[in-house]
């Protein structure tokens, strides 16, 4: 279990072995019986939060988006540090991606600046993963070379450091749309769809090589 004093590495480890062990076939039954729903509902939209028990007693949540495109199912857990509420996320459902972490600051940013009137700290990260269902990690070039890491938000991006020698994006920052220029915008949208672009060819590939090996 996730204790305030632990190192990212360490938030990592706990994440990932709980994503491998137990949330991973947990958000494939939850695609499937969440289709079935929302057909009998009457093929109406709608979007739900859904704790999630684990046996490390993690604190994990599954956010549930069931319209006629399909099922999105994006986990998160909600731990805390020595200042207070975080939230990680793993991207695309792949092992292999980064941790995404968001820690107390950013959220901190996220409801100043995107003026959002909700105080408990649990409802906030709630609402923050229902209106984003799918996050990257992305990287913008600086003019120095380096890369700044960012993830694209609805009404901004939030901001922060890649830790490469642990494969963690953590961000540390929100900002509003107010703040960026139109070109800025459009580079942003451009860097997004060109890593989706790249992760979803890069599990279709992994899908063609599991159905070759059959």
């Amino acid at each position: 279990m996730i204790v305030p004093n632990m190192s990212l590495p360490e938030i990592r480890k706990s994440v990932f072995e709980d994503f491998a062990c137990e949330i991973k076939n947990k958000l494939q039954s939850i695609k499937v019986t969440h289709q079935s729903k929302w057909i009998r509902n009457g093929r109406k939209d709608f979007v739900e939060t859904i704790p999630v028990t684990v046996k490390s007693k993690n604190n994990w949540r599954i956010t549930v988006a069931c319209n006629n495109k399909g099922v999105t199912a994006n986990p998160y857990l909600i731990s805390y540090n020595n200042i207070g509420i975080t939230a990680s996320h793993v991207p695309l459902d792949l092992v292999s991606m980064p941790l995404m972490h968001f820690n107390t600051h950013f959220f901190k940013r996220y409801r100043e600046r995107a003026m959002i009137a909700i105080e408990r700290p649990q409802d906030l990260i709630k609402y923050f993963f229902r209106k984003n269902v799918v996050l990257l990690p992305c990287y913008f070039p600086r003019k120095d070379g380096t890369q700044q890491l960012f993830t694209p938000l609805a009404g901004g991006l939030g901001l922060g450091n890649y830790y490469e020698e642990s494969n963690i994006c953590e961000f540390k920052t929100f900002v509003d749309n107010s703040l960026l220029g139109e070109n800025q915008k459009e580079d942003i949208r451009n860097i997004w769809m060109e890593t989706l672009n790249d992760m979803m060819t890069e599990i279709n590939r992994r899908l063609n090589k599991k159905q070759g090996r059959r």
